[in-house]
């Protein structure tokens, strides 16, 4: 184990790094690229693959992390919605789950199925009956790309599988089941993708102006968030897809005044979750909760050794950044917990940690933020600047290859460059190519069980890259910390090959988000932020001052968007 005073292993110097941000950041002033996208969320990601593998030069640029902002504060499904069925949005909910196909189908070891049980309360107005009619409808539209299981239990069937939920009021449920993953994976392995099919992706790289042209290519000028030193970009088409934050960079625009003021069309609305020791709420599947007061469905997710709640719909007023759960939040999940679960150890004390992410609704006149849908528009907002706002997780791609689309377009009309089709809907994602654990029996000798199960779960069958590293220096597969199987190997991995330069992106984005969250005070979560940062300094060349600062940065990202909110 790598302790706090140790020095890291090391292997020899390897080739230069496949993702070298001064590389990135060096191609930025050398060209003229067809596309400049701005945002490094689920979108943006999306959009800058899809670009890419219709054979683009694009870049992509962000001022933070990937998936930093909401793209990393979902609930982490990948589904159609099926609330969207009391509004009789149909054609929105049936593709969603198209979607939800597709994703399994190019990403199988990010996006998986997952199982769902619906409580029929009384105190809800839910009847088993009325459930197994909107859960047969919901099959229904998902068509061929049904998921099978779905079931009809009785109470007593009901309790026997989940213990925790009450009793009285109960009348049975329906178990469906829907999709899960792990958002911000699904986002840094889009890039990756997209990297691999010769993107330029340059992190904490923020865009203060641009510039756009009726005739010629667009100016972007950036500054280095990491170095403060100015930057620029040219680009034929800008596409703006930075989520929420997508009406803070309308206001950069410098056209003389060409391109419409008539406000961003986005409402922004804040979701927020609740993390527990797994021990306070021991669900088995994901349970939807019923909420008395409003209507909405909430959920307890089974997470490994935790179990996490929500979310809230709430509108969002504040600054975008940092988004914090309210304290009013915290109060509202645990009383809608209250009224379907028998489990004490839900109360404000057990919380381990809080998420919230800003979701980039879509504005409609005269509707409450909680029936707002989830649908995705496309503007034009200044010559060759092209915003794509709204949307959700699941339509990233669908949102990209209709971006894309428009794009393109503007593309030809203005240089004349064609592109291929979109080929996202079939191209499998890095980590699908093969079977999860295929060759890596030889490689994996020796090695802890759980490091061995947590690399495949992960990387699916790009762990193999991994096992190789430890293959030739064992010691870099010895976890940090004992329960936690966080290697070396797998740190050199994320700086290797996602675009890791920060301790705080390693943590909470590149490795498994929830176990970083929920650990990073606890003495596994030091061992691992102690160790990680040794051999991120080693390997980038921090100085001792920028490696202390760096777990200082962890600790305030902590607090700024993980605490647990006092009562008021």
């Amino acid at each position: 184990m790598v302790g706090t005073g140790s020095k890291p292993p090391l292997e020899p110097r390897r080739a230069p790094l496949s993702w070298d941000r001064e590389l990135h950041l060096q191609a930025l002033g050398e060209k003229v690229f067809d596309l400049l996208v701005v945002g490094g969320g689920a979108t943006g990601c999306s959009v800058a693959r899809d670009a890419a593998l219709r054979g683009l030069d694009v870049c992509l640029v962000e001022r933070g992390d990937l998936a930093a902002g909401t793209s990393s504060r979902s609930t982490r499904f990948i589904h159609g919605g099926l609330r969207y069925l009391r509004t009789l949005e149909f054609g929105f909910v049936r593709e969603g789950l198209q979607e939800r196909a597709t994703l399994m189908t190019v990403a199988p070891h990010l996006v998986r199925p997952a199982e769902f049980l619906f409580p029929a309360l009384r105190a809800a107005g839910m009847s088993r009956t009325k459930l197994r009619l909107g859960i047969g409808l919901y099959d229904l539209l998902a068509g061929r790309n049904r998921l099978p299981g779905t079931r009809s239990l009785s109470r007593s069937e009901t309790l026997l599988l989940e213990p925790c939920l009450r009793g009285d009021g109960l009348r049975g449920s329906v178990v469906y089941f829907d999709g899960a993953v792990d958002d911000a994976r699904l986002v840094i392995e889009t890039a990756v993708s997209a990297v691999e099919a010769g993107a330029t992706v340059a992190l904490h790289a923020e865009v203060e102006r641009i510039v756009p042209s009726d005739n010629s290519h667009a100016v972007l000028v950036l500054r280095d968030r990491l170095s403060g030193n100015p930057l620029g970009a040219r680009a034929a088409v800008v596409v703006n897809a930075a989520g929420a934050w997508a009406g803070n960079l309308l206001s950069k625009h410098s056209d003389g005044g060409k391109s419409p003021k008539a406000g961003s069309p986005l409402r922004p609305s804040r979701g927020s979750h609740l993390v527990f020791p797994r021990e306070s709420l021991p669900v088995s599947r994901v349970v939807i909760m019923p909420s008395r007061s409003d209507g909405r469905l909430l959920f307890a997710v089974p997470a490994g050794e935790f179990t996490y709640l929500g979310t809230t719909e709430v509108d969002h007023t504040g600054a975008l950044d940092p988004v914090r759960t309210e304290a009013s939040e915290v109060e509202y999940i645990l009383k809608v917990a209250g009224e379907v679960f028998e489990a004490p150890g839900i109360s404000r004390d057990r919380i381990l940690c809080t998420w919230a992410g800003i979701r980039p609704l879509v504005e409609r006149p005269h509707t409450e933020t909680g029936r707002l849908s989830r649908d995705f528009r496309i503007l034009q907002e200044a010559a060759g600047v092209v915003s794509v706002v709204g949307g959700k997780l699941t339509s990233c791609r669908r949102m990209a290859e209709a971006t894309l689309d428009l794009a393109t377009g503007i593309l030809a009309s203005r240089t004349g460059r064609p592109s291929d089709a979109c080929i996202t809907g079939w191209k499998l994602f890095p980590g699908s190519e093969g079977a999860v654990g295929d060759g890596d029996d030889e490689a994996t000798q020796g090695l802890d069980g759980e490091v061995v199960k947590h690399l495949h779960a992960v990387y699916g069958s790009r762990a193999g890259l991994i096992f190789r590293r430890i293959a030739q220096v064992p010691s870099l597969g010895r976890p940090y910390a004992p329960g936690c199987p966080v290697t070396p190997a797998e740190v050199i991995h994320a700086i290797e090959r996602e675009g890791a330069v920060r301790l705080a992106d390693l943590l909470f984005r590149r490795l498994h988000p929830l176990m970083m969250e929920a650990r990073i005070r606890s003495a596994p979560g030091k061992a691992v932020a102690e160790g990680a940062s040794r051999l991120m300094a080693s390997w980038l060349g921090w100085t001792e001052e920028r490696r202390l600062k760096e777990l200082v940065n962890v600790s305030e990202e902590w607090d700024r968007g993980f605490w647990v909110p006092r009562s008021d």
